[in-house]
């Protein structure tokens, strides 16, 4: 499915944005390296079991990684705000959450 590989490139780019400590001094490693790099994990997770449930038992978890989704989404713009990245770095990395995002809604439209 495409949406493993698009969670993928979104763990993958995350790790490369937080991993700079010339982006993300280190007083906020915690509040927010470590909460997208493991929530990116996490949703890479919860998609591999969904995709091991039963049909009619995927769309709570479904639900559940589009919320997670929503909150890196406002994670990235924080950190655009407090000047962590530019607005180029925002903008890749948005995309790559939203192809995340959609297929994974897609997916649940689908499973109905």
């Amino acid at each position: 499915m495409k949406v493993f590989k698009k969670a993928k490139d979104l763990i993958d780019y995350t790790f490369i944005m937080t991993d700079n400590t010339k982006r993300f001094p280190k007083k906020y490693r915690f509040t927010f390296v470590n909460r997208m790099q493991d929530m990116t994990l996490e949703i890479y997770k919860k998609i591999s079991k969904t995709n091991e449930l039963p049909v009619n038992k995927r769309k709570e978890v479904q639900i559940d990684i589009l919320s997670d989704l929503n909150v890196l989404l406002v994670l990235i713009e924080l950190s655009l705000e407090r000047e962590f990245i530019t607005e180029t770095q925002t903008e890749t990395w948005t995309k790559k959450t939203l192809n995340v995002k959609y297929l994974t809604a897609a997916w649940m439209r689908n499973t109905r």
